[in-house]
């Protein structure tokens, strides 16, 4: 993530993330230090907060009244921009990029598949995901072979000419897990008021991030940590 970036595009796995480890803070931080705003397609404001509030079971329901209050607060903005015509087109590309004995593996729903459709339309190239599938998908398909392969025990066909359709959809796109805003939040004081324990409190951050949903490795989280000062 660059600091020279001023909007992000946030799925719902991030945002799941970071208000179920109480983190949505940096958010906050992030839009009153340096302007970045934070925006969602009305597909992540309803998987993360329109259908927990509205189900009779509880477990989403904290983080969907967090990231509710985040919307109000004009922290994160909701985009209702009409992408539905190239949201269909990537998720019919994405989803027919791998077979698995004849049939098309499914990896991408709706509400990342809006994101990158919008994130397309606005020209904004910092996204965030934290769900391992889909961000392999952007940053790297071809490694998904061996991944659906050992998941389906069995041999997986790849349709290249959509894998190169997807791939010039999400060309120049960062992805960005919740992980590396918490580490940047780091450098940037996010963290100072915790005076003294800075460092263990960032360290601290990360493996909630983990616990929480961000697909990080402990080798990853170990690397963070060497980098803090």
């Amino acid at each position: 993530m660059k600091m020279k970036e001023r909007y992000l595009l946030c799925d719902s796995s991030t945002l799941i993330s970071l208000t179920g480890s109480c983190l949505e803070g940096l958010l906050y931080f992030f839009k009153d230090k340096y302007g970045v705003r934070t925006l969602i397609p009305r597909s992540v404001q309803k998987e993360t907060v329109d259908t927990p509030l509205s189900l009779a079971t509880k477990e989403y329901c904290f983080s969907a009244i967090r990231i509710k209050d985040m919307i109000h607060d004009g922290v994160v903005e909701v985009v209702n921009d009409d992408v539905s015509v190239e949201t269909k087109r990537i998720m019919d590309t994405a989803n027919k990029v791998f077979y698995a004995r004849g049939s098309p593996v499914t990896l991408m729903h709706l509400g990342e598949t809006e994101m990158l459709a919008l994130a397309k339309k606005l020209e904004v190239t910092s996204i965030m995901i934290d769900e391992r599938t889909t961000r392999i998908l952007i940053d790297d398909p071809t490694s998904l072979t061996q991944h659906l392969q050992d998941e389906f025990h069995t041999s997986i066909m790849v349709n290249r000419q959509n894998l190169a359709q997807l791939a010039d959809t999400v060309r120049g796109m960062e992805v960005i897990r919740s992980t590396e805003v918490a580490f940047l939040g780091y450098e940037k004081g996010f963290f100072s008021h915790f005076e003294g324990i800075e460092k263990q409190a960032a360290e601290a951050a990360l493996y909630r991030l983990k616990y929480a949903g961000c697909a990080v490795s402990f080798k990853e989280i170990e690397e963070y940590v060497g980098k803090m000062r």
